[in-house]
């Protein structure tokens, strides 16, 4: 019988009971794994349940869960710890408090799988999506398989469903990525490291790293991307639920340096291809960036955070005057009305202008986002 996180029960005194027995697991390899899950955790108790359950649960058996605990202080730790005696494909890594990036490096140097995928502690996979990542690797001899992802994302006020798109395909050869690559990376699907299947040993092999210094995953996947082949794109599969405070100038300020990066990153991505100057490729990507802009001015101009008037003005001018969005103004060609709008304020240089149009594109969508991509949060 298959061991399950579940089998935790409370003894006489109420304290939980551990029962240290591992009970034997059919079609486990402790020494070649088909596939490590790397997990970083840190104070995630209300999620981490599910999370480790949705990987127990797999229909592909040959699969190991590599769990780094970064200094978590509520009983998360201890969830690991109980995960791991009961189910011996279940390995922890206790750590103090860390990046999540440094966690998942760490993950990493310790996975024995043929393949990596990344998950969060506040994610969970559906009972075939290992399987579906594998075989697709293995029966169309693909390099990286790349799934979509469904993140809700609940605020104070709301709560939006961002789902990523689902448009399957697989590419054969170098050229046939690179000449499509810029849609999926328009659409935010090439991003994150989570949802994705990475050949373990190429991504040692290149030294490739969580930790970047990018402040996300990202850095990691585009490392990958770089010299890479044969992609598969398939289905969803892939579920976060994540509460976050999307309102004010601090959270715009956090996604608009998180945008410049990722921005930078896209564009040096495309120069080692040689593709920096192909029209089309440059407009839609320099058009998503001008959707994602509008969707930080958007957020800074949340009328219900209760920010000084000085401070929004400053920061939507920082965003408004940078080079990115000059460019992004002369070129792009966003698909969203609010970013449109915003191309005339860039171009003077009014700052009164955007603050007024995000207000007003708030209020017909009665604060809901309007393009932010699942890749803003996973």
């Amino acid at each position: 019988m298959d061991a399950h996180f579940t089998c935790i029960k409370p003894s006489d005194n109420g304290k939980t009971a551990i029962r240290s027995e591992r009970q034997p697991l059919q079609h486990f390899s402790p020494t070649s794994p088909q596939v490590s899950v790397l997990l970083c955790v840190h104070d995630a108790e209300k999620t981490l349940r599910r999370a480790v359950e949705s990987v127990q649960n797999q229909t592909l058996r040959n699969v190991e869960l590599v769990a780094v605990d970064a200094g978590s202080e509520d009983g998360s730790a201890r969830m690991l710890d109980v995960a791991a005696e009961r189910d011996m494909r279940v390995s922890v890594e206790h750590v103090p408090p860390c990046t999540r990036e440094a966690a998942l490096d760490l993950a990493l140097s310790h996975a024995r799988g043929e393949h990596v995928t990344v998950m969060d502690a506040d994610g969970w996979l559906e009972p075939t999506f290992l399987q579906r990542l594998v075989e697709t690797a293995e029966g169309g001899h693909v390099d990286l398989v790349v799934a979509s992802a469904e993140v809700e994302i609940s605020t104070p006020r709301r709560s939006v469903e961002l789902r990523s798109p689902d448009a399957e395909a697989i590419y054969r050869t170098q050229h046939d990525f690179r000449a499509a690559a810029w849609q999926h990376l328009a659409s935010g699907l090439l991003a994150p490291a989570s949802a994705k299947l990475f050949d373990r040993g190429r991504a040692v092999a290149e030294g490739l790293k969580f930790d970047s210094g990018s402040g996300t995953d990202h850095g990691f996947t585009y490392g990958y991307l770089r010299e890479i082949e044969r992609v598969a794109i398939v289905g969803g599969g892939y579920r976060v639920q994540r509460d976050v405070e999307l309102g004010g100038v601090e959270s715009a300020r956090r996604l608009y340096r998180g945008l410049g990066r990722e921005h930078e990153a896209v564009r040096s991505l495309l120069a080692d291809w040689g593709l920096e100057g192909d029209a089309a490729s440059v407009a839609t990507l320099q058009g998503r960036y001008l959707e994602l802009l509008s969707q930080c001015i958007s957020i800074a101009c949340d009328t219900r955070s209760g920010e000084k008037p000085e401070e929004v003005r400053a920061l939507v001018g920082q965003m408004i005057s940078d080079d990115r969005a000059r460019l992004a103004a002369s070129v792009g060609q966003p698909s969203d009305g609010a970013a449109r709008a915003l191309v005339g304020p860039i171009k003077g240089q009014n700052v009164s202008l955007a603050i007024m149009q995000a207000r007003l594109f708030s209020v017909a969508r009665r604060g809901a986002p309007a393009v932010l991509a699942p890749d803003a949060f996973i």
